[in-house]
């Protein structure tokens, strides 16, 4: 039963991913700490595999419907992937209540985040897109890292944002491209738990990939049948109540 649930739970992941080009990502460590017993210290390092390779397809199919901004992703990646790398060295040892109390605190920023960008016009949306100098995307892919490192969030629910606003990218391509860092950046960040020599169940990882994979592709195929503006509020409340879950769930304990 609590497999089950848990395989629910990284569906949702996928499916996020799917729709959003992130969001999905912030739910896997909650689901693995919360429905399927794993450690938060374990946690974050098996869902970087889980979320990259979701992510990764999610790139690839787009890629194919010409979404994707390969010079975009490079810029993006490059600084974010060493800022991931060096925070999965350095956090290893983040005390499991810590690292879920902070992990909570910015489940609610991403809630709050994902909350505005749906509830802002699509003409609104439209008129603030101007595109500004692409190192001015620089400061986000360095912080999207540091997060992706320690507490195993994909950032997407920052990276849209920064491409979308600073880039001007339009939606499908801001999601395409978030979609690859995402991948990149969690392949990073498992180098560095790998330099750690921090090890997880490989059984339960593939588990929960497929689970994740399953979600994805829903998320593909019904996309375009579906406003983003609701789909963002929706899942910024399922975020945000998760988010006050874990947070009171680890100051009670």
């Amino acid at each position: 039963m609590t497999l089950a649930l848990g395989l629910c739970g990284f569906v949702l992941v996928g499916l996020a991913l799917g729709l959003l080009g992130g969001g999905g990502s912030i739910l896997a460590v909650p689901v693995l700490v919360n429905l399927l017993e794993v450690p938060a210290k374990t946690a974050v390092p098996m869902s970087l595999p889980v979320v990259g390779i979701a992510a990764a397809v999610g790139a690839f199919m787009r890629w194919r419907r010409g979404q994707l901004r390969l010079q975009t992703v490079a810029l993006f990646a490059v600084c974010a992937m060493s800022a991931s790398y060096l925070a999965a060295r350095l956090g290893v040892g983040i005390p499991d209540r810590t690292r879920l109390l902070f992990f909570g605190a910015i489940m609610l920023v991403a809630a709050i985040m994902m909350w505005r960008r749906g509830s802002r016009p699509p003409a609104a949306n439209a008129a603030a897109a101007v595109a500004r100098p692409a190192i001015q995307v620089i400061p986000v892919a360095l912080a999207v890292g540091a997060l992706t490192g320690i507490l195993g969030v994909g950032g997407g629910f920052l990276i849209v944002p920064a491409l979308a606003g600073v880039l001007a990218l339009p939606m499908p391509e801001a999601t395409a491209t978030s979609l690859a860092v995402i991948a990149l950046n969690t392949a990073s960040a498992g180098a560095g738990f790998l330099s750690k020599h921090v090890t997880i169940d490989l059984r339960l990882t593939a588990y929960v990939t497929c689970a994740a994979l399953v979600g994805m592709a829903i998320g593909l195929k019904i996309a375009p049948r579906y406003s983003a503006a609701s789909l963002a509020r929706a899942f910024a409340v399922l975020v945000g109540a998760l988010a006050l879950f874990t947070i009171g769930k680890e100051l009670v304990n």
